[in-house]
């Protein structure tokens, strides 16, 4: 069961017990927000809140890079009652107002110091006015706030369930975005089970890169260490040039990652083991992290790499690999901490092990559903379950491995192939920094299977290379019929890669079923 029961609270526990203590360092602009100073300035900002009319259930978009500033804005809702609704300062100004429109919000909160380029998104709402989070601490927190009124109190949008803290929209991979409710109990719920699957103690300190317009960044770097008392170093954002600076100056613990940056990382050049003896683990979610890459990091990093597997749904993690000395078991998402996971076959049934089957999970941390959707929601959540429309199987000893998603598998003339199982294969092609498979529209086999490689720094890459060394790997009709050299990958906020975009590039295929030379 989660303790505190409200954010509210878990700020006043910590400001009580830790107050003296650092809770957020930026380590670009050297600001360090301590717990009590935390505590201040979510009050002092609440005051402002309510003075501008701010309800309980009341939407306020966020629209935030990372640091403390964006931490206390989304404390500071939703601790008042509010209801957050994180977006990327780089979404789209349709995408912004898609999200507005959706979910009603009535007020935003976004940087006074937004690039030129995200404040013009929102030229089209009334003229903002400057908040502060606190006077009293603009040493420490120096930045400060527009607070944008969207609409009156007299507006009628429907209301999210009481309790509800945020609303995160979905990355829209596999449809149009969704906004899904998470209650105070199903964050903190969240935040005691990765506690508990990662050991983490008070003397730890964390390294955010990841966004926390993501429900990895947020509930992983920032919710979680607040619950366990934690450090952070939070920089604005993720730096491949930056990030092994991070690592030696601050000396975290762990950091959160997704397969990207990996390898990323991996394609530019790493310290010495031994400036990273600081780092006890990495951790690697959102999407399945090729074993290739893992390998490769922990080979030359000597840095454990814990996989683990989340969703938005579950408010981030739902299983994850124990720490060592513990056995973990690469290309395994882990074990569930905190959640029943089921694999279950097309009639309900339970799989057998290693039989692959939807991957289905139930817990304290599992949201409410979707807002004003309840369509979407009765068709996902079901029978006190969520349906994660993922693919996997579990073995005797319960750990879960993904074999890709429903509705991304490749029907290759009656052949269901899972682009992940290639994805893999092709992260063990030398030189290879991203890689991603997909099914375009054939008029012979009704999907063919291509591939996408962006090459690391200095490489070159040969398609007829890239695709021997699948055929050397990969049964003849799984190997990509064509392999394409690009370097602008469409990803989510969380770094996925959008797979359907990919293929969009060359989905116009003539009667002779030849794919393109090249694509945009």
């Amino acid at each position: 069961m989660a303790l505190f029961g409200h954010l509210s609270r878990l700020i006043a526990a910590r400001a009580a017990e830790n107050g003296s203590r650092v809770f957020i360092t930026e380590p670009d602009t050297r600001t360090a927000l301590r717990f009590g100073e935390l505590a201040q300035a979510v009050e002092a900002l609440s005051q402002v809140l309510a003075q501008r009319g701010l309800k309980r259930g009341d939407r306020v978009l966020l629209l935030f890079y990372n640091g403390a500033a964006a931490a206390v804005a989304f404390l500071t809702v939703a601790a008042s009652g509010g209801v957050a609704v994180p977006v990327g300062p780089d979404c789209s100004e349709r995408e912004l107002h898609v999200v507005r429109n959706d979910c009603g919000a009535r007020f935003l909160l976004a940087a006074a110091a937004l690039a030129p380029e995200a404040r013009q998104k929102l030229r089209a709402f009334p003229a903002p006015e400057t908040v502060s989070a606190a006077a009293e601490l603009r040493e420490r927190l120096p930045e400060d706030m527009l607070l944008y009124t969207l609409a009156p109190d007299t507006a009628r949008h429907p209301d999210p369930p009481d309790d509800t803290a945020l609303l995160m929209y979905t990355s829209g991979s596999t449809g149009a975005p969704r906004g899904v409710m998470l209650t105070h109990r199903n964050l903190l719920a969240e935040c005691g089970n990765i506690r508990e699957a990662h050991r983490l103690e008070s003397g730890d300190t964390a390294l955010c890169v990841l966004p926390l317009h993501h429900i990895n960044g947020l509930v992983v770097t920032l919710l979680t260490p607040l619950y366990a008392g934690l450090r952070v170093i939070m920089p604005p954002r993720f730096s491949a040039g930056r990030f092994w600076d991070w690592v030696r100056t601050e000396r975290p613990a762990w950091f959160s990652a997704v397969p990207a940056v990996y390898s990323i990382l991996l394609g530019n050049p790493l310290p010495p083991k031994e400036e990273l003896s600081c780092l006890r683990f990495a951790r690697s979610a959102s999407s399945a992290l090729p074993v290739p890459v893992l390998r490769e990091f922990e080979r030359r990093t000597g840095v454990p790499v814990i996989e683990s597997y989340g969703l938005t749904e579950g408010g981030s993690q739902i299983t994850a690999n124990p720490l060592p000395p513990t056995t973990r078991k690469p290309g395994s998402v882990g074990l569930p901490f905190g959640n029943k996971v089921l694999v279950l076959r097309e009639d309900g049934s339970p799989a057998d092990v290693g039989e692959v089957g939807e991957v289905a999970v139930q817990g304290d941390n599992i949201a409410e559903g979707y807002y004003d959707n309840p369509e979407a929601t009765r068709e996902l959540f079901r029978d006190g379950l969520f349906f994660t429309g993922d693919l996997g199987c579990l073995d005797a000893d319960g750990f879960l491995f993904l074999r890709g998603r429903k509705k991304e598998l490749i029907n290759r003339a009656g052949e269901m192939i899972s682009p992940q199982e290639v994805d893999e294969v092709l992260y063990g092609f030398p030189g290879v920094e991203l890689a991603a498979a997909a099914g375009v529209p054939h008029p012979v086999y009704g999907e063919e299977i291509v591939a996408f490689v962006r090459p690391r720094n200095g490489v070159t890459l040969s398609e007829e290379a890239v695709r021997q060394f699948c055929r050397e790997r990969l049964s003849a009709f799984k190997v990509p019929k064509r392999v394409y050299c690009i370097h602008d990958f469409p990803q989510g906020p969380s770094g996925k890669i959008r797979r359907r975009e990919l293929a969009e590039r060359c989905a116009v295929v003539p009667a002779s079923g030849r794919l393109p030379d090249s694509v945009m």
